[in-house]
């Protein structure tokens, strides 16, 4: 598997963060495409820490966790709850699509 980044957002948030927001940037275009998890006018991806530590083996659950909080910090993504079950406390993330040029 190969991952990418855009260096543009790895000056701003890190070479982790870059490659973790590559990741959600794909999906949430595959879930466009397919027309899948569109809420509160946003395309949506989802995965627990654990699972992302799965995705990229080369970073552990502090590393993801910082990665996720900076780009959040920085606005560019958002994260919401849109599970069925209650209980389930996974986060689901978007792109921020009115951040624009950076």
């Amino acid at each position: 598997m190969t991952h990418q980044f855009d260096i543009e957002i790895a000056e701003r948030v890190g070479v982790n963060a870059a490659i973790i927001y590559s990741n959600i940037e794909f999906w949430c275009a595959k879930n466009k495409a397919n027309n899948k998890n569109f809420f509160d006018g946003n395309y949506w991806t989802y995965n627990s820490v654990k699972a992302w530590t799965e995705l990229f083996p080369y970073f552990s659950i502090k590393v993801v966790r910082t990665a996720l909080e900076k780009l959040e910090k920085e606005e560019f993504i958002q994260s919401g709850n849109y599970n069925k079950a209650g209980y389930d406390r996974t986060k689901w993330y978007s792109i921020n699509v009115t951040l624009g040029n950076m």
